[in-house]
């Protein structure tokens, strides 16, 4: 995968910068910046966009990327071969044949996946995109199944599976949904209950079949897990042996406020409040990471119990009794799965950005074992590959060893690591 790197800016350059010839003293001379409101609020505009969301084609002979140029008022799609030469602005059916960015490739790198505009896309080895879905709810997060005989997606906080081996055939794989609360009866009415139970045998006939239906319906629903409140499945993946599935869980702090922002110019001609994130310094939302047994229907939570406690502010009343130690909030990334599916590492950060673990998790259990760990007292800046929330650790193809980017030596390098062993230790591949 290291391979298809490329110094990208340099080629950019070269290819679309003008062609050197003789220019006069005056027409290398800069023009004057305007100090106007109007220049100097540019921001980008001032100096350029640059390009993002860089991917290759297939046969690595394409580069893909977004660019705003000059005067656009939006990015739009672009390609350069890996040779060079004149980037080329995409349009119309070569827009959308154009592999988007985060596309998830399968095994042998022929085919990619895609979340498009909230449905889910097929790109084959010649380019072509094929619909897979095509539906009014959310599609996102697609995954290659079943040795690339599948492709799994999330949508309204449950798990899907389309079988590519049977003609696209569509099955919905868990039922993740809000528990709902137990009716709750007072003493009274208990006692009717169970009065009625004793009484009238027609009554007790009628809950023996009901708990005989109930009982053959429950054979027939989907592996379910109950969220509590305040809780949503945002992201759902089915393990290589299709066994478990791994739900990451966000949870909303309970009584938070959060920060409103007025929109002052907008189409009403009124000031109408946007809605932002969570006050800073309030609780902040929660990740959480859960393991459901599609066999069992048993699920379990990744212990976080690795992260060390810390002490809680010392109340000015409490004289020389020491701070209480408080539990961590931990925030889990989804886990990234070896390809015989034995091993599953996920990462994990402390609420307050000072630690980063990856640990190998039990989907059986929930136990963990930290196989790395970082800290910084200031700011844990490894973000991974995709982002805040992504695992930031991947495996070595067909191996058991990871690898993972980090700044521990004061730069960011690659580091590599064998989970057989019987201490795993990081060892640093890149330098400089």
């Amino acid at each position: 995968m290291f391979t298809r790197f490329l110094f990208f800016t340099s080629v950019l350059v070269a290819a679309v910068a003008p062609s050197a010839g003789p220019v006069s003293a005056q027409a290398a001379a800069p023009a004057k910046f305007a100090l106007t409101v109007d220049s100097i609020m540019r921001g980008p505009d001032l100096v350029g966009y640059p390009p993002d969301s860089l991917r290759w084609s297939a046969d690595s002979r394409k580069l893909f990327f977004e660019w705003r140029r000059p005067g656009e008022d939006e990015p739009s799609t672009y390609v350069v071969d890996r040779d060079g030469g004149v980037p080329v602005k995409l349009t119309g059916d070569a827009e959308d044949d154009a592999l988007p960015a985060g596309a998830v490739w399968d095994g042998p790198h022929k085919r990619a996946v895609a979340a498009v505009r909230g449905d889910i896309v097929l790109f084959d080895e010649q380019g072509r995109h094929h619909q897979l879905t095509r539906t009014s709810a959310r599609e996102s997060n697609p995954r290659w199944a079943r040795h690339d005989k599948a492709v799994t997606y999330v949508s309204d906080g449950n798990l899907f599976l389309i079988a590519l081996d049977r003609g696209g055939e569509v099955e919905q794989v868990t039922d993740v949904s809000q528990k709902k609360p137990d009716p709750r009866l007072t003493d009274s009415q208990k006692f009717i209950r169970q009065e009625e139970e004793k009484l009238l045998d027609v009554v007790k006939e009628e809950k023996e079949q009901k708990r005989k239906a109930e009982a053959e319906e429950n054979k027939r629903k989907l592996p379910a897990f109950d969220l509590q409140d305040r809780q949503s499945a945002v992201d759902l993946m089915l393990s290589p042996d299709d066994t478990h599935v791994f739900i990451v869980v966000a949870e909303r702090p309970a009584g938070a406020r959060s920060v409103i922002v007025p929109s002052y110019v907008n189409e009403t001609g009124y000031t109408e409040d946007i809605n932002g994130r969570t006050a800073v310094g309030d609780t902040q939302a929660r990740r959480l990471l859960a393991i459901l047994n599609l066999k069992t229907g048993k699920s379990v939570w990744a212990d976080g119990s690795f992260a060390p406690p810390v002490d809680e502010p010392k109340p000015a009343d409490t004289g020389s009794k020491p701070p209480a130690k408080a539990e961590r909030d931990v925030r889990w990334s989804m886990p990234d799965v070896s390809d015989d599916g034995t091993i599953a590492v996920a990462g994990a950060r402390s609420a307050d950005n000072k630690d980063r673990w990856y640990v190998e998790i039990d989907p059986e259990s929930g136990k963990t074992r930290v196989v790395d760990t970082l800290h910084d007292n200031a700011w844990i800046r490894e973000v991974g590959g995709g982002g805040f929330g992504a695992s930031g650790v991947e495996f070595f193809p067909g191996t058991h060893r990871i690898w993972f980017l980090s700044e521990r030596d004061g730069w960011m390098h690659l580091y590599s690591e064998d989970l057989d062993a019987n201490e795993p230790k990081a060892k640093q591949l890149t330098s400089g």
